[in-house]
């Protein structure tokens, strides 16, 4: 038998709503109508119809397409009721469903995966972000964008943000929200939060853009231009923004900051579990600036120095904090410094420190681990979302592993 595609429509295209239910088809691909009934008439009388696995970290369902073809159809057809899936309707962090249909279960013959999202409880989705606007409004956008920044949810892949870059020429906060991952553009609601940024500015404003975005759980960060800006809690939907102040720090600040955060999908969040995000500034600092990075947890009202304050007592500038990510499991906080010396030029370290109360302790957890000096351009560091492997990069990449002895490095993605 000549080989052939086993295809899947989504009928009504809402398995992604998933307010009411799932409804499937599913078809063969071949030449033409005619030979494609005769394939599934050849499956259908051997007893063979296709199968729907539904599954994530704590649910496991197998539907079965249903054998009998009506009416001359030539697909098979599936509808599952919501209620069959899952009771919850209440907004929350949820995981997304994987999805695979095989042609009979168990066989893995014509395997197709995709997702399963239930916007009914997804918190951003529920959330106006600010005036919609139509795609001939964004595509007069597109020749002032010099830069994007994506944000994802931690829970589900194709929920994501995408905020436009923009140069002098135009002012603005204009963000894309996507639930399929930005496979079908007109999937994408754009918004524009100008307004909604300038209602919290007293004084004259100037130059208006987004610099980065963060999406945790419950809330969304917006660095921006003239400041931070902070979500309420989207499992509320209330719409509104509040600005987080960073005393002494201006435009020429904000716009060379970034956002740090440790993704953690919260689907199964135990009590003692929050988010944090850190912002770091790129500004040349004296013995009284000790600090140019500040973390704060949900809800991100209070932003306090990433560096202890003992350190403020010191007769040296420390070095710079390039990230500071909170890493709950193990109570510790991760810093990567970067230093300059005459002494030993430039050089990049790591150091795992106890946190109390929340807050940093001067005392390393572990001593501090120093980069080769071939890894002279640190960037950043990130944890893996779904294991403890910790990654820092720059003109290298390099992996380590948080252990009971300390920071180790596993496999470095080049020579460091």
């Amino acid at each position: 038998m000549e080989s052939s595609l086993i295809y899947v429509i989504i009928l009504l295209l809402k398995i992604f709503e998933f307010s009411s239910g799932v409804k499937i088809q599913c078809f063969f691909q071949t030449e033409n109508e005619i030979s494609s009934k005769a394939m599934l008439s050849v499956f259908t009388s051997g007893g063979l119809a296709p199968s729907l696995g539904i599954m994530n970290s704590t649910y496991n369902g197998i539907f079965h397409f249903n054998l009998s073809l009506f009416s001359d159809r030539v697909f098979w057809l599936i509808d599952i009721p919501r209620e069959n899936i899952t009771q919850n309707t209440d907004i929350a962090a949820v995981e997304e469903w994987l999805v695979r249909i095989t042609l009979h279960h168990g066989l893995n013959v014509y395997a197709t995966e995709g997702t399963l999202l239930d916007s009914v409880r997804e918190p951003i989705l529920q959330w106006a972000l600010g005036i919609m606007i139509s795609e001939s409004e964004v595509s007069k956008l597109y020749p002032h964008v010099i830069g994007l920044k994506v944000t994802k949810c931690p829970c589900a892949n194709d929920v994501a943000l995408l905020g436009f870059i923009l140069n002098t020429t135009l002012d603005g906060v204009y963000i894309g929200l996507t639930f399929s991952g930005f496979w079908n553009y007109r999937d994408t609601t754009w918004y524009n939060l100008t307004d909604s940024i300038y209602f919290h500015l007293r004084e004259e404003y100037a130059y208006l853009s987004v610099v980065d975005m963060v999406l945790t759980n419950h809330f969304l960060v917006i660095l921006t231009t003239l400041g931070l800006f902070v979500s309420e809690d989207l499992r509320y939907p209330s719409h509104q923004l509040s600005r987080a102040d960073f005393c002494g720090f201006e435009r020429v600040d904000y716009v060379k900051g970034k956002l740090w955060y440790n993704e953690r999908c919260f689907a199964n969040r135990e009590h003692f579990e929050v988010d944090y995000v850190t912002i770091t500034f790129e500004r040349n600092r004296t013995l009284s600036e000790s600090s140019s990075c500040f973390y704060s947890k949900e809800p991100f009202l209070e932003w306090l120095p990433c560096l202890p304050y003992v350190l403020k007592g010191k007769k040296h500038i420390p070095p710079s904090v390039l990230t500071f990510l909170v890493d709950e499991e193990h109570n510790t906080g991760v810093y990567l410094f970067y230093n300059q010396t005459k002494e030993t030029g430039i050089f990049a370290d790591a150091s795992v420190n106890l946190l109390k109360n929340n807050q940093p302790n001067l005392q390393p957890k572990f001593p501090p681990f120093q980069f080769p000096s071939s890894f002279s351009s640190p960037v950043g560091m990130v944890f893996h979302p779904r294991s403890h492997f910790l990654y820092a990069y720059g003109n290298q990449v390099c992996t380590h592993e948080i252990s009971h002895s300390g920071l180790e490095v596993n496999h470095p993605l080049t020579s460091c």
